[in-house]
C-alpha cells in the first residue's frame, strides 16, 4: 500500500531550475529565470508579486498546462507512492498529473451547457474511489459556499444547484469553480486569485475551507468566525450552520495549496510566502521560521534595542525556508552558506579562549541541544545546557574579548549565524542601549 504523503521531510511539489520563454526566433523572450521551489505537505503557500512577474506562468507549468522547457517539476502521486515528472512526458502522462491537482483559475472555465451541480459531478468522475453519494457531497459543498437553500443569515433562499453559468453572477460562478476544484479533496491545489471576485463572506468561506483541508482548525478558532455582520466588517463571517458542513466537506486533510493572490484574508493564513519579481523567485519565507528567528533575536540584548524593521532585516537574511520543526537537509543549504551551520554530537561550536576576529559570529539555536563549559582549575565545568530559541556568542562580540566559554553540541545541532560585520552594523545603531547593558553585565555566555 502506498503512502498518501511523501517520505518525511520531502515535498509534495518540487520545482528545480525552471526557466521559460515566450515566442520564437527574434521575438523569443525569457519570462522565467532559473526558479527553484519546494512545497511541503499541508502547506498553504502564497505567491505574490507585481503583474507580469511570472506568477501565473509558473503556476500553469506546475499544473501541466504548459510544456516545461527548462528545469524539472515533480508532483507527488500518492497512488504510485512516487513522484511524477513533468519534463519530457507524453500528453497522457500530463493528464495523469492534472488529475492529482485541483485548479482554480481567474476565469471560472465552467461548462456553459451544464448546471452548477453537473459541472461538479464532471470533476467527481475523475476520482476512482469517490463518496458513496456523490450528488449529496456536491450539494453539501455548494451549500457551504452559500449557493444552497440557506443564506448567511440562516434564512431560506433559492438554491443555485440547477443554474447554468449564464444565470449566475461572477462571484457565484467562481464559487462553483472552487467547489469543482476541491470536491475530490486533491492533495495539491493551484489557484490564481481565487477570491478576487468574491464578497467578504464567500471569500472567508473559501479561505477557511482551504485551510481546513490542509489541517483541522481548532474549534475555538472556528467559533471566532461565527459573528455578527457588524463585528465582521470587511473581513466576512461564517454562519453557525456552516461549521458542521465545513467539517463534513473537509473530511480529508493534508491538502497543499499554492495560491497566487493579493487577498490579505489569505495572506494572513499563509505558511509560506513566495515573492516573484521579473520572472524570479526573490524570496521564499516560511512564516513560522521567520517568527522563530525574530523572537530569538529579540531575546538578545544585542538586538533588542534596535527598531523592529531592522530586526526583521537581520532575521530575514538568515532564513533558509524550512519550518523550524523540520530538520534541514544538506541540499536545502545549497547557496545559503553563512546562514545556517550544522554540528554533530560532540563537535565544538565555539571554544573558550578563541579570539574575536572578522569570522566570529553570533549564534541562535534552531534545533538540537548544546552544553556550555568553562575551565575550572584545568577541568571544564558544565555551566548549563541550551536548546532551540536560545542564543550565544554575543558577549565576546559586544566586549571584543576572547570567548569566555566553550559551547559543544550534545546532539545534532543547527544554528543560525549572524556574522561579525552585520552584528557590528546593528550594534552601532543600538550603542546607547548596549553601553548600559555592558555596564551591568555579569560573567556568563560565550
Amino acid at each position: 500500500m502506498s503512502s498518501k504523503l511523501p517520505p518525511p521531510g520531502q515535498p509534495v511539489l518540487r520545482v528545480r531550475g525552471v526557466s521559460h520563454y515566450f515566442g520564437t526566433g527574434d521575438t523569443r523572450t525569457q519570462v522565467l529565470f532559473d526558479n527553484t521551489l519546494e512545497v511541503m505537505p499541508g502547506e498553504l503557500v502564497i505567491m505574490s508579486g507585481p503583474s507580469g512577474s511570472g506568477k501565473t506562468t509558473i503556476l500553469t507549468l506546475i499544473g501541466g498546462l504548459r510544456t516545461l522547457q527548462e528545469g524539472e517539476i515533480e508532483v507527488w502521486d500518492a497512488d504510485r507512492g512516487d513522484y511524477r515528472t513533468l519534463r519530457g512526458v507524453s500528453e497522457s502522462d500530463l493528464v495523469n498529473v492534472r488529475r492529482l491537482i485541483g485548479f482554480i483559475f481567474q476565469r471560472h472555465n465552467l461548462f456553459d451547457s451544464l448546471t452548477a451541480l453537473q459541472n461538479i459531478r464532471m470533476a467527481q468522475r475523475l476520482r476512482a474511489n469517490g463518496p458513496s453519494d456523490p450528488d449529496a457531497d456536491a450539494r453539501a459543498l455548494l451549500t457551504y459556499l452559500l449557493l444552497g437553500e440557506t443564506d448567511i443569515q440562516g434564512k431560506p433562499q433559492k438554491p443555485r444547484f440547477d443554474y447554468k453559468p449564464a444565470a449566475l453572477s461572477g462571484g457565484q460562478r467562481q464559487r462553483v469553480a472552487i467547489a469543482r476544484a476541491l470536491v475530490n479533496r486533491p492533495k495539491l491545489v493551484l489557484a490564481d486569485e481565487p477570491t478576487a471576485a468574491l464578497d467578504a463572506n464567500s471569500g472567508l468561506a473559501v479561505v477557511t475551507l482551504v485551510q481546513q483541508l490542509a489541517r483541522p482548525r481548532p474549534e475555538a478558532d472556528l467559533s471566532k468566525l461565527v459573528r455578527s455582520a457588524a463585528e465582521a466588517g470587511e473581513n466576512g463571517r461564517l454562519a453557525d450552520w456552516q461549521i458542521p458542513l465545513l467539517k463534513a466537506v473537509a473530511n480529508e486533510h493534508g491538502t497543499t495549496s499554492l495560491i497566487v493572490t493579493h487577498d490579505a484574508r489569505i495572506m494572513n493564513l499563509a505558511d509560506r510566502i513566495v515573492h516573484m519579481e521579473r520572472g524570479r523567485i526573490e524570496s521564499n519565507v516560511v512564516v513560522a521560521e521567520r517568527l522563530f528567528v525574530r523572537e530569538g533575536l529579540r531575546q538578545s540584548p544585542a538586538f533588542a534595542a534596535i527598531l523592529p524593521e531592522e530586526q526583521e532585516k537581520i532575521a530575514d537574511a538568515v532564513l533558509v525556508g524550512v519550518h523550524p520543526d523540520e530538520a534541514v537537509r544538506p541540499d536545502q543549504l545549497t547557496g545559503k552558506s553563512g546562514r545556517l551551520e550544522v554540528y554533530g554530537p560532540g563537535e565544538t561550536i565555539v571554544r573558550e579562549g578563541d579570539s574575536v576576529n572578522e569570522s566570529s559570529k553570533f549564534y541562535l539555536i534552531r534545533r538540537g541541544t548544546v552544553e556550555v563549559l568553562r575551565a575550572d582549575g584545568g577541568a571544564p565545568k558544565k555551566l548549563t545546557e541550551m536548546g532551540p530559541g536560545r542564543y550565544f556568542g554575543e558577549v565576546a562580540l559586544l566586549m571584543n574579548q576572547p570567548r569566555n566559554a566553550t559551547v559543544r553540541a550534545l546532539s545534532r545541532v543547527e544554528v543560525y549565524t549572524v556574522n561579525r560585520a552585520t552584528f557590528d552594523q546593528f550594534r552601532d545603531v543600538s550603542r546607547p542601549f548596549i553601553d548600559r547593558v555592558l555596564a551591568n553585565f555579569r560573567a556568563g555566555g560565550a
